[in-house]
C-alpha cells in the first residue's frame, strides 16, 4: 500500500490560490501546501474512515489536492474551477480533496462553520436514517458533514489511518 505526496509549493502560489477562491487559508492548511502540495492514497486507491454521522459508519478518502500537478482531477485549482460554484450556499470555502466516488472534502476558512467537511455531492447518504449532516446542501441531498474543526485535525486523522493500514509514503513530482 502506498501514499504519494507532492513537492511543496511556495507562498506566492498559496496566495494565488487563496485569492482565486476568495478565502484566507488557515496556517495549518498553508503549511500542508508548503510541505506536501497533495496527499493521495495510490494503492489500494482509497481508504475508509470511521464516521458516525452516516448509516454505514464510514466515509472514504482518496486524496487531498495539490496545485500545478499533471492530473487535473487531483489539482486544487482545476477542481475548484469546475465545482466551487455548486457550493454557493457556503461562504469562504475551497474544495481541498476527494473520495473515490465523486464526493469531496471542503475547507471552510471563516466563521462559526469553519473546519473540514465531507460534501456528499453524489447523494450517497441521501437515504440515510441518521441525517447527521451539519450544513444542508444547495440541492436536496448534497449536504456537508463536519469531519474536523481544523485542517490539522483532519490531516492527522488521515495520516494516522494510512500509517495504521501500513501504507508507505513517497513523493511524486507533478
Amino acid at each position: 500500500m502506498a501514499v504519494v505526496t507532492g513537492s511543496g509549493i511556495g507562498q506566492a502560489d498559496i496566495a494565488l490560490l487563496a485569492k482565486k477562491f476568495s478565502v484566507t487559508f488557515p496556517r495549518d492548511y498553508s503549511d500542508f501546501l508548503r510541505t506536501y502540495n497533495g496527499f493521495r492514497v495510490k494503492s489500494p486507491d482509497y481508504c475508509n474512515m470511521r464516521f458516525d454521522k452516516v448509516d454505514n459508519g464510514f466515509i472514504s478518502f482518496d486524496a487531498l489536492f495539490g496545485h500545478g500537478g499533471s492530473n487535473e482531477y487531483f489539482d486544487m485549482l482545476a477542481m475548484n474551477q469546475e465545482l466551487l460554484d455548486e457550493l454557493d450556499f457556503v461562504a469562504a470555502a475551497a474544495i481541498i480533496g476527494a473520495d473515490p466516488g465523486g464526493n469531496y472534502y471542503v475547507l471552510i476558512t471563516e466563521g462559526q462553520q469553519s473546519g473540514v467537511y465531507y460534501w456528499d455531492r453524489s447523494c450517497l447518504h441521501a437515504e440515510d436514517a441518521k441525517r447527521g449532516y451539519d450544513i444542508a446542501g444547495g440541492e436536496p441531498c448534497q449536504h456537508l458533514y463536519q469531519v474536523a474543526a481544523t485542517f490539522q485535525q483532519f490531516f492527522d486523522t488521515v495520516a494516522e489511518l494510512t500509517i495504521r493500514k501500513g501504507m508507505s509514503v513517497s513523493a511524486y513530482v507533478g
